[in-house]
């Protein structure tokens, strides 16, 4: 769950509804200046799925010591890395070229994301046995994979430049859904051949300014649906679940906007 402090209590988004947000903006990208030819239904497939392992425990949210619902940042290591090789699997039977991506997602997550920036990376020196199990799988999951795949899909530029964009993607729905603070993500694919870092400025909490601006016009508005539980600190897991079970699903407004 993506977990947040607002009003009277906790906003609770799960990460499959974030990553519904996230298969509207790589749509919404494809309209922009950048998207002619840019996201193709293989990388819009991949966003739309590449938080599928979460499945596992977004259906049964948990309390952290505090009190508190425990958020998506707080899950160990070897729960996460499981779940995450699982999922790409399952994406493998309906969708190879984006289970290739997803994997590359997974892999980024234990790797600096590739340099990738924009995001707090995960210091190598932490990483334990469970993730440095998941790189080895999934490079050999991806290297088995490959024979199935159009070598035009996989060759590296066109790999590189997908696997950007979709973490572009993951970045600009984290950035409204958990409202995570930073100033700048990149590099950011945008016309054929040439990349660029994209600047952040916050509105809101659920609204922020882009420079470039990536869609058409300027201004993207999209919901997210979330549930809003009432109360500071909770008891145990089933007193938070019963309550998120009872809540009814709600919207929130996200907004991007062209910076100026």
């Amino acid at each position: 769950m993506i977990v947040r402090r607002e009003a009277d209590g906790w906003t609770l988004i799960r990460q499959m509804d974030h990553a519904a947000h996230c298969a509207e903006i790589a749509r919404a990208w494809r309209s922009g200046p950048f998207g002619d030819g840019g996201v193709s239904a293989a990388l819009e497939d991949a966003a739309g799925r590449h938080d599928l392992g979460w499945n596992e425990v977004d259906g049964d949210p948990e309390v952290g010591e505090d009190g508190a619902p425990r958020n998506f940042t707080q899950f160990d290591e070897a729960r996460h890395a499981g779940f995450y090789a699982r999922a790409v699997r399952t994406i493998a039977r309906t969708d190879p070229h984006a289970a290739y991506l997803v994997s590359l997602h997974a892999s980024g997550l234990y790797s600096g994301r590739y340099a990738w920036r924009g995001f707090r990376t995960m210091d190598w020196s932490s990483i334990g046995a469970d993730g440095r199990a998941l790189l080895a799988g999934e490079q050999r999951f991806r290297a088995e994979l490959a024979g199935a795949l159009d070598p035009v899909a996989i060759e590296f530029e066109q790999a590189w430049r997908d696997y950007m964009l979709l973490e572009t993607f993951d970045f600009l729905s984290l950035l409204t859904c958990f409202g995570l603070e930073s100033a700048a993500c990149g590099p950011v694919p945008t016309i054929e051949g040439r990349f660029a870092e994209m600047a952040v400025t916050r509105d809101g909490m659920w609204e922020v300014r882009l420079d470039p601006f990536p869609f058409m016009g300027s201004e993207l508005e999209l919901p997210v649906e979330c549930v809003h539980v009432r109360g500071d600190r909770f008891n145990s897991n089933e007193e938070l679940r019963a309550l998120v079970g009872r809540g009814p699903r709600e919207n929130r407004r996200t907004v991007y906007r062209a910076a100026g």
